[in-house]
């Protein structure tokens, strides 16, 4: 095994054949000098190759151990699934009532457009998780409404994470529930990573606690800024602050697909009465209108008139590329099948000529062969004649002779 010092002057004034200490002079000392920088230059190499060996052997141990993790983790999700699946199939053999086929349906993505759940109250928790796991891969439910379920918070993330994973729902309704700002939060995480979701309805809950903690829908709106697809929102009734009327202004200037904003019927917090007998200020109840501010209210009807002019004008264009794509297809419609006609007269045309041409030439050597025929009687008919006058001509000399 080599040694990892460097050798010293002495070892390398030594000869390398016969060990002898070589003389101290300039050729040795620049021998000695190659030799030690050579020696050193070795020694750095192989310090990098060993790196080299150690940071692969730890780049595969890390990458065995997320693929470890990444294994435990879809196994503990295979169990819950299946586990969730058991209790599913047993709830459906006890006969727990229609609401177990309603599940059926989503979990085989058979089931209608709509579901509104008129008659259950969600409130065994089982039931509601139940339907935010079958609703992860949903592919067939687009409307859902969950009003005056009795949600909270807690539903309201289980609800938010179902939205994440799901890349189909349209139109979902909370109306009248006891989502607090905490629920406000977790919409604005799952609207962020949402693309699908077009119509959210918060109406009548409680996302400000009655005005004391505005952190939830002031999330709610800068995770709006973030969303490209959601164009409805209705907050109405949520105890909104004239602070919250600056969210929605900083949300809608950056957000251009909002056309549809219901925020009033709202409590006027402004229009406590003045214990103090004091003047209203400049910014008092007076430029409040259902909680908000009235300045704030005119440019967030200005934000939304111009979101929704933009989008009757991406409208107005799509319809007019639709139509302009359409009468492109036809007229490619129609110059496909007159070409195809030309093609087909084209064809007729030739073989008519081809026809008439063959007709021609079965004339002709029709003609050629009678014009042969004849003029191979003639000459036949030629010889013959020759040949009886040249009979004649004999027979007349031998009587002449005799």
């Amino acid at each position: 095994m080599e040694s990892d010092e460097p050798l010293t002057k002495e070892e390398l004034m030594k000869d390398e054949y016969y060990g002898l200490i070589l003389p101290d002079n300039k050729r040795v000392n620049d021998k000695i000098r190659k030799k030690m920088e050579e020696e050193k230059r070795r020694k750095e190499e192989e310090r990098k190759r060993k790196q080299k060996i150690d940071d692969a052997t730890n780049q595969k141990n890390l990458k065995q151990k997320k693929e470890e993790e990444e294994r435990e983790r879809l196994r503990l999700e295979m169990e819950s699934a299946q586990l969730n699946y058991e209790r599913f199939e047993e709830s459906v053999k006890n006969g727990e009532g229609n609401l177990n086929e309603i599940f059926r349906t989503i979990l085989n993505n058979t089931s209608s457009y709509e579901l509104a759940f008129p008659n259950y109250n969600m409130e065994d928790g089982w039931d509601f998780r139940l339907l935010m796991t079958i609703l992860e891969r949903n592919t067939s439910l687009l409307t859902l409404s969950l009003s005056r379920k009795n949600l909270g918070d807690t539903e309201a993330e289980k609800l938010a994470g179902m939205l994440e994973k799901n890349h189909k729902l349209r139109r979902l309704e909370l109306e009248g529930n006891f989502f607090g700002p905490k629920a406000a939060s977790f919409f604005a995480k799952a609207l962020k990573k949402n693309n699908t979701l077009r119509y959210l309805d918060l109406e009548n809950n409680n996302l400000t606690d009655k005005g004391k903690d505005i952190s939830g829908i002031r999330d709610l709106f800068e995770g709006l800024q973030q969303n490209t697809m959601l164009i409805s929102l209705n907050v109405a009734n949520n105890y909104l602050t004239k602070e919250v009327g600056h969210f929605i202004v900083g949300c809608l200037r950056k957000n251009k697909t909002i056309i549809n904003l219901e925020f009033f019927q709202n409590k006027d917090f402004g229009d406590r009465p003045n214990n103090n007998n004091t003047e209203r200020k400049d910014d008092d109840s007076k430029f409040i209108s259902n909680g908000l501010h009235i300045n704030n209210i005119v440019e967030i009807k200005e934000l939304l008139k111009n979101n929704n002019d933009a989008y009757n004008k991406m409208r107005t264009d799509e319809w007019k590329e639709r139509k302009r794509m359409t009468s492109n297809y036809e007229d490619t419609v129609d110059t496909q099948v007159k070409i195809e006609t030309r093609k087909i007269l084209e064809e007729t045309r030739k073989k008519e000529r081809e026809d008439i041409e063959m007709l021609y030439l079965n004339n002709f050597n029709e003609n050629v062969k009678k014009m042969e025929e004849d003029f191979l009687n003639r000459v036949n008919q030629y010889y013959a004649e020759t040949k009886e006058r040249l009979s004649k001509k004999k027979k007349k000399g031998k009587k002449k002779k005799k």
